[in-house]
């Protein structure tokens, strides 16, 4: 990295860009990578104490996690098993849990505890009308879970491969949520995670902000299996290549680990020194022109005390400016510009995007894979 130099592939790669337009495209996508996948629902501090509660509607169907009164978490579809009414609208803390519409009541288990007018159902077991599980997976912190009801229980170990113990290092269980955003994009999703996955636009688009940090288009990049991490050294590591490193000052750990499909999980040095955990997790709206982005930043377990909450509600008002008014503002031109592109046009993925080029590639893998069975 000292000659400001960055991991290649092993050329340029043509995109058709009807991958961030076509319906049938999308439905696939929904189905194949976020239904059928783990995905990253939140992490422990999010959930803490029995009774606590995680609406996680993104998916596509809405989807309640709870801690039981055993500390153990459960997942469920959020519908009545009497009508399909949604269930769950707040995040509460009491351990039962009762339906708007005609008051049926479940525990935390998802067991029928309570159900007026019981006389009218009889025939039919209560046991038979508990809510709807679905897998869900705490591990080192991590919360994962996945949209299809049924199935294998989730191996989070085996899904995150080699990356997990390199995030179960970070000790994502003990980091407390600070603050959160909901950004709502008109771009296709894979558009905007895309601007996770390079530092080539750095100088160009944040040249005040981003660009001023870290050098652009320099990093270097780790496959571990379908997820990846990057790294993007700072501006500053620059004066100490020619010293000898037991000279360097003392720095804080970093890296972007990109989980897939969606996830970015950006370790990161707050001003002044200080690490802070930013998670940016994309998902598709209800057309393939649109998108939806959960931003959260968490305060790590072994942050000094003598910093407030405050340095890191900063960081994330910062972070969430830059991606939404620089990173998605181009990708939301970007994707308007594609509906009027000429037949035969093809976007292009340089040899110094490599991240977003084995992105891309395994989402086709998979797809095609799909279409095979």
């Amino acid at each position: 990295m000292l000659g400001k130099t960055t991991d290649l592939s092993d050329g340029p790669r043509r995109i058709d860009p009807a991958i961030y337009a076509d319906p049938e495209r999308a439905q696939a996508e929904r189905r194949e990578l976020f239904l059928k996948r783990p995905i990253l629902a939140g992490f422990s501090l999010d959930v803490p104490n029995p009774g606590d509660k995680l609406l996680f509607d993104v998916l596509g169907p809405a989807i309640l996690i709870v801690r039981n009164k055993e500390g153990v978490l459960n997942a469920f579809l959020n519908m009545c098993a009497h009508r399909a009414a949604r269930l769950v609208t707040e995040c509460d803390a009491r351990t039962r849990m009762t339906c708007k519409f005609h008051g049926w009541t479940f525990d935390l288990d998802g067991k029928l505890i309570g159900q007026p007018g019981k006389e009218g159902f009889e025939g039919i077991e209560r046991e038979q009308l508990g809510l709807i599980p679905v897998p869900v997976a705490e591990w080192h912190g991590m919360i994962f879970v996945r949209g299809t009801p049924g199935g294998d229980p989730i191996d989070v170990a085996d899904w995150l491969g080699p990356m997990g113990d390199e995030l179960a290092h970070l000790e994502l269980g003990k980091a407390r949520p600070i603050k959160s955003s909901v950004v709502h994009t008109g771009a296709n999703w894979k558009y905007a995670f895309d601007t996770y996955g390079e530092s080539y636009h750095f100088a160009t688009l944040h040249p005040s902000t981003i660009g001023s940090l870290a050098f652009s288009n320099t990093m270097s990049y780790s496959p571990q299996g379908l997820h990846v991490r990057i790294g993007f050294p700072r501006a500053d590591f620059i004066e100490y290549g020619s010293q000898p490193e037991e000279t360097w000052p003392k720095s804080d750990y970093g890296g972007l680990y990109m989980l897939f499909p969606n996830v970015s999980i950006n370790v990161n040095t707050l001003p002044g020194g200080g690490m802070f955990y930013g998670v940016s997790r994309v998902f598709p709206g209800e057309t393939p022109q649109e998108c939806v982005t959960l931003m959260a930043t968490y305060r790590p377990a072994h942050a000094t005390e003598d910093r407030p909450d405050q340095d890191w509600a900063d960081i994330h008002d910062f972070v969430e400016r830059v991606v939404t008014t620089e990173d998605y503002s181009v990708s939301a031109e970007g994707q308007r510009n594609l509906a009027w592109a000429p037949e035969g046009f093809r976007m292009v993925f340089g040899a110094n995007e490599a991240v977003l080029q084995k992105q891309h590639a395994q989402m086709e893998a998979i797809l095609a894979s799909s279409n095979e069975g």
